[in-house]
């Protein structure tokens, strides 16, 4: 299963550990998952990881960013495709954030079978971006996808 993650969702899996996504470290760890980011998304999460809030020294920022890139693989948009036009099909729904369409992008370009949010902008979409081959889950509805499968793969 091909996924894309937002930063939100790197934050909780890698920083905080969050058990919702205790079904995605274990896929993770079983090679049953391929994570996909590009270098807008890694940007965005180097500039996160200095937020004061996360009071994250340098060397642990650096830590968490090369976990994550050892993770994922990093691909680049078609070439044409800016930040600023995705290259999306007529009717694509945005984001009302539009700093989360590239997230979108990222996953129609690179066919990936989920974008996993827990930004209720994003999620707002599900219905509408599903119609363009693109599925947005949270962390239950990822959770309980990654736990199908495993058990389809037991069986």
């Amino acid at each position: 299963m091909r996924l894309v993650l937002d930063t939100n969702i790197v934050l909780d899996w890698l920083l905080f550990e969050d058990a919702r996504l205790s079904e995605l470290q274990r896929a993770w760890d079983e090679q049953r998952v391929e994570l996909v980011t590009h270098m807008p998304a890694l940007e965005e999460l180097r500039r996160v990881l200095t937020y004061p809030q996360f009071k994250l020294a340098q060397s642990e920022q650096t830590a968490l960013l090369e976990c994550y890139e050892s993770r994922v693989r990093i691909v680049s948009l078609p070439a044409g495709v800016t930040l600023e036009n995705l290259g999306m099909p007529a009717g694509f729904p945005r984001c009302k954030d539009r700093d989360d369409d590239h997230f979108l992008a990222l996953a129609y370009h690179h066919r990936a079978d989920a974008v996993v949010s827990k930004d209720r902008a994003v999620l707002d979409l599900a219905k509408r971006a599903r119609k363009f081959g693109v599925t947005v889950l949270g962390p239950q509805q990822l959770t309980a996808k990654l736990t199908d499968t495993s058990s389809r793969l037991i069986s």
